[in-house]
């Protein structure tokens, strides 16, 4: 078999498994308290310009590897189940994007979930809600959408404040929020 073949059924493969395995990922994240259905923009925005789906192998294999540097760090990544993100260009009407946050943050506050931040300008909407679980969070979800692009991420799994409050402090992150 020729090279550039054998090439390019390996790379087909390899981009085969690695769907699957997001796809299989986010399956295990969806019955857990702090996962979040953010609905889909593709239809009318075109596929998220970065998708992010880290389940909790991949998060123990992260953990592992920022031990040394940072221990606070990796105890915070630990707990965590899944973090996921996707991020759409709006490149005309940012109306669809603006509806589908409208309907997540309906479901969030029916839900439980509780609002942090949020923020309503003209032409920008921001919200940070977290699900809480006694004195710890189990989900914390944000999502933004402007003119040029709607960002929705969610972290599952527990996150203590006051660890949150140490780790963002370590590389220097200041969101503006007070989590301790």
């Amino acid at each position: 078999m020729k090279r550039s073949v054998m090439k390019k059924l390996i790379t087909g493969l390899f981009c085969g498994l690695l769907s699957l395995s997001a796809s299989a990922q986010e399956d295990e994240l969806k019955d857990l308290p702090g996962y979040v259905d953010f609905g889909d923009l593709s239809a009318l925005y075109g596929e998220p310009k970065i998708i992010i789906n880290l389940g909790g192998t991949m998060l123990n294999f992260v953990s592992m590897m920022s031990s040394a540097e940072s221990p606070e760090t990796a105890e915070l990544i630990s707990r965590l189940k899944g973090i996921r993100v996707q991020i759409y260009t709006i490149n005309e009407s940012s109306d669809a994007a603006k509806r589908q946050f409208s309907k997540v943050k309906d479901k969030l506050k029916s839900s439980g979930w509780e609002p942090i931040v949020q923020i309503n300008e003209d032409h920008e909407q921001v919200l940070i809600y977290m699900k809480m679980s006694g004195g710890d969070m189990e989900g914390l979800t944000v999502m933004v959408v402007d003119e040029e692009e709607a960002v929705f991420v969610n972290v599952i799994g527990q996150l203590n404040p006051a660890e949150l409050g140490k780790v963002l402090k370590t590389f220097n992150v200041d969101v503006g929020v007070d989590v301790d």
